[in-house]
């Protein structure tokens, strides 16, 4: 009995050597790592404090964070009856222009170093909605999709942390009115009547009076803005479970669905990664939308991805959601 309490000692005190060599040895990938996933979370920023100061947890995102691109989306950059190959690789290419006529989306599998996930082709963004749960207590993603016949749905902007789902975290504007008001210049993720996707920096009332934008939602960063990446230091936005959305010169849109938090083996995905995955496909214009455990994709009416909270799995209840129908 002994011996074997003194193994056991023995493990624990090893493992407790390990971790403060990896947590406070000179090899700063596990502190970036750690801290950048724990930060980037709606409410287990504690996790951080556990091992690091708060003035060390300064120091580490300081060293890992996003410098977003700080202007507007230039429009005349879309052109829907181009036919001219964007993607910088045939291969990723036929992967968008190659599908069933008949059909206005595809959805294929992509994988990484860490990550794998899913990529939903868009071929007439005007199809592509932003709708709300009209509800105090949100809905899920899958419930959204069925109310409103849905052949795809994605999870949408942010929304307040708690018991209920209460508020969007930014203005929201949906079928053209104002849905939530922020009477204040945001980060915004906007559609035109046109089916343009246009990354903003505005209020969603401007966009209202301005009358040419048929839905906004805030969210942050930009990862691409007019072709150009915003600038993504170390392990920029940890690695996480990541919803987002992007479109290419010629209109098409791509959404963009990460497993993370060891779901089906996937980790998740920084914004660097992300980035670079729209700049493949071809997209000038990329946003990240609300991720973590909200990220959700359905498909048909089928959940594709696997939802994981740092104290639940499965959907959550989210405030607004991207349809297409």
């Amino acid at each position: 009995m002994k011996r074997t309490v003194s193994k056991i000692l023995l493990v624990l005190d090893v493992m407790a050597l390990v971790i403060l060599a990896l947590a406070y040895g000179p090899w700063q990938g596990f502190q970036n790592w750690y801290v950048t996933t724990a930060m980037t979370t709606g409410s287990h920023q504690y996790l951080a404090n556990i091992l690091y100061s708060e003035e060390m947890i300064e120091e580490i995102m300081d060293r890992n964070k996003v410098i977003a691109i700080e202007r507007d989306s230039d429009s005349s950059l879309i052109d829907f009856d181009s036919s001219v190959m964007y993607a910088v690789n045939s291969e990723y290419e036929q992967q968008i222009i190659e599908h069933d006529p008949d059909q206005d989306y595809k959805v294929f599998e992509i994988s990484g170093s860490g990550y794998n996930g899913w990529v939903t082709v868009i071929y007439d963004p005007t199809r592509l909605h932003l709708v709300s749960s009209s509800s105090s207590s949100g809905a899920k993603v899958s419930t959204l999709a069925d109310r409103y016949d849905a052949i795809v749905a994605v999870n949408g902007g942010g929304y307040s942390l708690g018991s209920k789902v209460n508020t969007s975290v930014g203005g929201l504007l949906v079928d053209g009115k104002v849905e939530f008001e922020s009477d204040e210049t945001e980060s915004l993720i906007t559609m035109t009547t046109d089916g343009k996707l246009l990354l903003t920096y505005d209020s969603v009332e401007n966009l209202e009076d301005e009358g040419n934008t048929e839905w906004a939602v805030y969210f942050e960063p930009f990862l691409i803005v007019n072709g150009e990446q915003s600038t993504f230091i170390g392990n920029a936005g940890g690695q996480q479970p990541r919803t987002a959305i992007g479109q290419r010169p010629d209109g098409i849109i791509i959404l963009l669905t990460i497993n993370g938090r060891g779901a089906d083996g996937s980790l998740g995905i920084n914004f660097r990664d992300m980035a670079e995955i729209f700049e493949r496909y071809g997209c000038i214009n990329a946003a990240n939308l609300d991720g973590g455990g909200s990220t959700a994709l359905v498909v048909n009416n089928e959940l594709m991805n696997t939802p994981v909270g740092f104290n639940k799995t499965g959907e959550r209840k989210v405030y607004d959601a991207l349809v297409f129908y």
